[in-house]
């Protein structure tokens, strides 16, 4: 495996001195590379902090500013150069002052013009070796005080207390923000090596620890910004090829007490990853405050949430998807909302389902079901990590027994003809192009609609829509004009008809009647 490359920018103002230098020595031969060029002192700190040069050879005599005032700059702020360049100084005088200037604010050597390639080459080298050398050095440095600090902050964590075993350093006046993260959901379950090599590279930027604890990961952020988290939160799943939550995070909080505080707050949210399937992670902003904590299952409300299970059966047996779906998103809502850990919602879902197949099945012994047995989705539904996939299994399965339960039945179609008409009762629906699209004659199906529901396909048409528009009449401040449009009358006056034929009211009379009995 062949050693990292050093990387060189050269500073001068004449392009071929800079041109010069590029060529001068193999660069790649001797472990570096040029990594860009400057042609002022202001133009070179700019590339020092967009490159991070570990080597920068430095003309002296420059516009804007020199090389010396470059140097002064990086040696009297280094925090603002956070890549520890270091610097030989090229100039064409030899001048005990220059040199002097420069060995003071920290230059590794001063090269007179023009420049001898071989008294360079072994200037480069040099320098080289001793910056990989430093390198190593901090990288060993920076693991053992990770680790050492990893430890301190998971027994704080472990016990509950600030740590007295912290360094002075770790100053009050520090924001800390705590993560935790699922291996499980990011698909690391096993393989925690992918998720810290994902974090590593996601949080580069950032001042960071991470540790195992139990079966999560936590992660510790110092200093950091909302948008800075939000940002990296996004690249450890794009990393990762995840799109719902994989972390819980507890607001910043200063000093270590705030680190703690932080923790306990995600360790409570970490709870409720299973509900948010399109967000990289939560926050308490995502959950009512006073609602964190899962509450426990009581047996009546476990009964409750099987009360809609009879209408489910009445509307399984019309093949009424319409109502079907608004039941299934109301018992969502419900459980969304009971604040129940992800295996009691798990649980409750799949005595629904078995329950909800046995009414079926018990009720009408004479059918053969051909849907998917109950059972073969208990643990289908047991392995889903988010609870909207579960809910889809469960309104999958729901429906699949409806169009089983029609699909043997002698007026299967005139259920899926009446399911469609209450679908698009404001298009243009005729006999014929039901006919074209369920597969029958026009004249034999209108017969046995009528068979059916009692009333022509017409009449049953003009019922659907006015009970539409009674709805949107009493409920919005919409225009009789536009109502009538949006339930598939184009005509207003005609629609006036309809709605008269059927209510023995005009549609104002009927707003007036709803306003007062509201009143």
């Amino acid at each position: 495996m062949s050693e990292r490359l050093i990387k060189v920018l050269i500073v001068d103002d004449e392009a071929i001195v800079r041109n010069g230098l590029k060529k001068i020595i193999n660069w790649e031969k001797i472990g570096c590379t040029i990594c860009g060029e400057a042609s002022n002192g202001k133009e070179a700190l700019d590339k020092i902090n967009e490159l991070f040069p570990s080597i920068v050879l430095l003309d002296v005599t420059m516009p804007v500013m020199s090389g010396i005032e470059v140097l002064a700059e990086v040696h009297n702020n280094p925090k603002n150069y956070p890549g520890n360049p270091q610097f030989i100084i090229l100039s064409g005088y030899s001048d005990f002052d220059y040199a002097h200037k420069a060995i003071n604010y920290g230059a590794k050597g001063y090269l007179v013009k023009p420049v001898d390639e071989d008294i360079l080459e072994e200037k480069i080298i040099a320098l080289a070796n001793e910056v990989r050398l430093e390198s190593e050095t901090n990288t060993l440095r920076t693991k053992s005080n990770k680790e050492n600090l990893a430890k301190k902050f998971s027994q704080m964590f472990l016990f509950g207390a600030v740590d007295d075993a912290f360094n002075p350093e770790e100053d009050s006046n520090d924001t800390f923000r705590v993560a935790f993260i699922s291996p499980v959901l990011c698909g690391c379950e096993g393989q925690l090596q992918s998720l810290k090599f994902a974090i590593e590279h996601s949080f580069k930027f950032c001042k960071f620890i991470y540790f195992s604890m139990e079966a999560e990961m936590i992660l510790v952020l110092k200093n950091e910004e909302d948008f800075s988290v939000e940002h990296n939160f996004n690249a450890l799943c794009k990393a990762l090829q995840k799109k719902g939550s994989i972390a819980a995070i507890g607001k910043s909080g200063k000093g270590l007490q705030g680190a703690l505080d932080s923790y306990n707050q995600a360790k409570k949210l970490y709870s409720r990853l299973f509900f948010f399937e399109n967000i990289p992670f939560i926050t308490e902003e995502n959950i009512d405050s006073k609602t964190i904590l899962p509450q426990k299952l009581t047996p009546s409300e476990d009964v409750n949430l099987f009360s809609c299970i009879g209408d489910l059966v009445k509307y399984i047996e019309i093949y009424d998807l319409e109502n079907i779906s608004k039941i299934i998103q109301e018992q969502r809502e419900a459980l969304k909302t009971s604040m129940k850990t992800a295996d009691q919602v798990k649980k409750i879902c799949m005595a629904f389902i078995v329950e909800l197949s046995n009414q079926i099945r018990t009720k009408h012994p004479e059918k053969e079901l051909t849907a998917v047995s109950a059972m073969d989705l208990v643990n289908l539904i047991y392995s889903q990590n988010y609870f909207d996939e579960m809910i889809r299994i469960v309104s999958d399965y729901t429906n699949g027994l409806a169009e089983a339960f029609t699909s043997n039945s002698s007026n299967s179609t005139i259920l899926k003809v009446i399911q469609y008409v209450k679908s698009n009762y404001n298009t243009d629906l005729k006999l014929e192009m039901l006919g074209n699209l369920f597969n029958c004659n026009s004249a034999y199906l209108g017969k046995k609609f009528r068979e059916y529901t009692g009333v022509p396909f017409n009449t049953y048409m003009d019922i659907i829509r006015i009970e539409k528009a009674k709805n949107m009449i009493a409920t919005t401040d919409l225009k009789i004009y536009e109502i009538s449009k949006l339930v598939g009358y184009s005509n207003t006056d005609y629609f006036y008809l309809k709605f008269k034929k059927h209510t023995n009211m005009t549609p104002k009379e009927f707003k007036a009647s709803q306003a007062k009995t509201q009143g």
